[in-house]
């Protein structure tokens, strides 16, 4: 089998899928299960499917123990069944092991099942008739989502109860429930649906279930075998699985960005992401990471220009407060007197020092001036004499009015001259006395930490690549195969050549029970991954945290909003960042490890696996809300570093998160809005220049 990455298709791109039972890849699932791509069955797929069934119906005549096709299951697994109750047993099977509870799962989950499911069958080892694997295929074309509750699932003989909740839509059982037609919008995938707004099969016509235009769907009545071949095995972790690793894979690439625009924003030090560094530690991913984020930032003049721009622009503020104070007193004086007169000196230097910062970091500039850019590509320690230069002036003119407003007869208040230090103090700042050396973990170490949620994924991948394109129902059945193999003769052929003795009397040996359908593989790994996925959120909140800290952020003001205290700025929103990565510590907890005996402790050791896939979820989930909110942070600490530009790929997710109405703060306002917006923008892979 063909390895293929979640990324090597578009789902987009897949126009339809051909299931063979052994080459499915994840953006084919991707595509049925969120794009509604059409489903077909490969020819050779039903020609085996015909084969192994024609190995049932001889096994039926012989009258061969078998077990859950002449026996029950589980720990009745010794108890006889008689030939006229062989039917009757599928049907007790599914009607009886449907037994869910909770919310239902998304229809895209429950869409990505039933291709797995359809998929697996077409493996021929199941010994289902080529009816019934059509009328799972048809469900899908059809566009019909069965209600299958989301608990309840030990993924021992895999999931037994979900999948037994979707085979009964397949059978058309009046304990069976689909989402009707009519309280669809347009042919989008549903999300959040209740248990309530399901209906019974039979409460409407199949063709007022199906979404129109496609496949019409028609119940089929189970037989010997059947009702084990639809609700044994991993399909519903799996699809969890394939749904978490191809959203997961979006994710990580958001918050690499994440990584580059807080690099940017809190103007820190490349070094940590440079080639020969990784090196030497050879780790898979790691390297990769690294220059990816690097790549995001290249061209960056907030990073490349030394003067501090943030510190220009939060100098504004303190003067704007001085200025306002001197207005209050001056109003307090005497039209003509000399007080007035030296107030409004005052004022006229306090505006010609807005005007001077103003030349230097314009207010919505476009670009830089080009006093700031003159020294670009010059070393660290030619730049400080320039930059001290641009702002010797600035700085003359502060201290001249520092000591114009100690003046004993000039109208002041402790206040003003507080701004006025305050102003001067901020200005000595733009200019860096030592070069940068190194950031604080949350960034320098982002590459190291990334890399595992990488390696996490491509883990996954791995497993799921082969899960689901596995025969994992019990017992599995291995048709002998003819001289010139299946292709070389029909299925009537077929089954005549299996009554030849040499191969109908080791026919029983060939039904073989087994553990295929555990979950632990899917299990264990979602489990690491969940993990992995949630370190990338600890060290995203930490970046978060890092930037509304302002003894912490070089020189972006105290929780990222000029005239904090009036406002909060981006205060909660690291609130909710770190309630939602504590909250994932508690769900880290492994599903795995946590094995609980069932069926009379017959099944004495099961996975948990879906419950392992439905937490990563969450996990995942949470991490993305906290991608968006670093996102948005970073976006607001960038507007402090105007009119400095920052690296291409960086400036183009700016842009577009201004083209998706995105704004600075300038004052306090209702922000879960924008988390909401952008945690949207981050269910699709970013648009960057190259």
């Amino acid at each position: 089998m063909v390895k293929r990455g979640p990324a090597a298709f578009d789902p987009a791109e897949i126009d339809e899928v051909v299931l063979d039972g052994t080459a499915l890849g994840i953006a084919e699932v991707i595509a049925v299960a969120r794009l509604r791509r059409p489903v077909s069955i490969a020819p050779q797929a039903k020609h085996r499917v015909d084969c192994c069934r024609k190995m049932i119906d001889l096994l039926l005549e012989r009258r061969e123990k078998i077990y859950g096709l002449t026996t029950g299951f589980g720990k009745l697994r010794d108890v006889t069944i008689q030939g006229k109750d062989v039917q009757r047993l599928q049907i007790n099977l599914i009607r009886s092991h449907a037994c869910g509870v909770g919310e239902p799962f998304d229809e895209d989950v429950v869409r990505a099942a039933l291709l797995l499911r359809a998929n697996t069958l077409c493996r021929g080892n199941s010994g289902i008739r080529n009816e019934t694997l059509n009328a799972v295929v048809q469900l899908l074309n059809a566009g019909i989502y069965p209600y299958v509750p989301t608990q309840g699932s030990v993924g021992a003989s895999g999931d037994l109860a979900p999948l037994s909740h979707m085979a009964l839509v397949v059978m058309g059982d009046p304990g069976g429930r689909f989402f009707p037609r009519a309280s669809r919008v347009g042919t989008e995938i549903v999300k959040g649906a209740r248990a309530e707004d399901f209906v019974a099969c039979g409460a409407l016509d199949w063709r007022e279930a199906a979404l129109g235009g496609g496949e019409t769907f028609a119940p089929v009545t189970l037989q010997a075998k059947e009702g084990l071949a639809l609700n044994n095995g991993t399909q519903f972790m799996s699809a969890l699985g394939c749904l978490l690793l191809y959203d997961a894979g979006i994710l990580m690439e958001w918050a690499e960005l994440g990584v580059a625009m807080c690099l940017e924003a809190e103007r820190g030090v490349r070094h940590a992401f440079q080639p020969e560094l990784h090196l030497v530690r050879d780790l898979s991913y790691q390297g990769d990471t690294a220059a990816r984020i690097l790549a995001h930032v290249e061209g960056s003049e907030i990073l490349d220009v030394l003067i501090n721009t943030a510190y220009l622009q939060r100098s504004r503020h303190p003067l704007r407060e001085a200025r306002h104070h001197l207005e209050t007193a001056a109003a307090e004086t005497a039209p003509e007197s000399e007080q007035r007169e030296r107030a409004e000196d005052a004022q006229a230097r306090i505006e010609a020092l807005l005007g001077a910062i103003g030349d230097l970091v314009p207010e919505g500039a476009v670009a830089p001036p080009e006093n700031l850019l003159a020294s670009r590509d010059l070393t660290f320690r030619a730049q400080i004499p320039i930059y001290e230069g641009v702002l010797d002036s600035l700085r003359r003119e502060a201290t001249g009015l520092l000591s114009f407003l100690d003046q004993p007869s000039f109208p002041r208040t402790p206040l003003m001259r507080e701004s006025a230090v305050r102003f001067l103090e901020t200005l000595e700042m733009a200019v860096p006395s030592a070069p940068p050396v190194q950031d604080d973990y949350s960034l320098r170490c982002s590459p190291q930490v990334l890399a595992c949620g990488h390696r996490a994924l491509a883990h996954v991948l791995e497993v799921l690549e082969v899960e689901i394109n596995s025969a994992t129902d019990n017992p599995l059945l291995f048709p002998p195969k003819p001289p010139g193999g299946f292709d070389s003769m029909d299925a009537a052929a077929y089954a005549e050549w299996l009554r030849d003795p040499a191969q109908a009397d080791g026919l029983a040996d060939r039904v073989l029970g087994g553990g295929n359908f555990h979950g632990e593989p899917i299990g264990l790994v979602l489990d690491y991954l969940a993990m992995a996925i949630a370190e990338v959120g600890n060290i995203s909140e930490r970046r978060i945290a890092h930037m509304v800290d302002a003894s912490l952020s070089n020189g972006l003001p105290p929780f990222l909003m000029e005239g904090s205290g009036l406002n909060s700025g981006f205060m909660v929103p690291q609130y909710t960042a770190a309630s939602l990565v504590s909250e994932n510590k508690v769900l880290c907890h492994p599903a795995t490890t946590d094995s609980i005996p069932t069926c009379a402790g017959s099944e004495d050791h099961v996975s948990m696996g879906t419950i392992a896939a439905r937490k990563a979820i969450r996990i995942l989930e949470n991490v993305a809300n906290v991608v968006a909110i670093e996102i948005l942070a970073a976006f607001q600490g960038l507007s402090f570093r105007a009119p400095l530009r920052p690296g291409g790929n960086v400036a183009a997710i700016c842009a577009h998160l201004r083209d998706q109405g995105m704004r600075p703060m300038t004052d306090d306002r209702v922000l879960y809005p924008d988390i909401h917006r952008v945690r949207d923008l981050l269910r699709e892979r970013p648009h960057l220049e190259g």
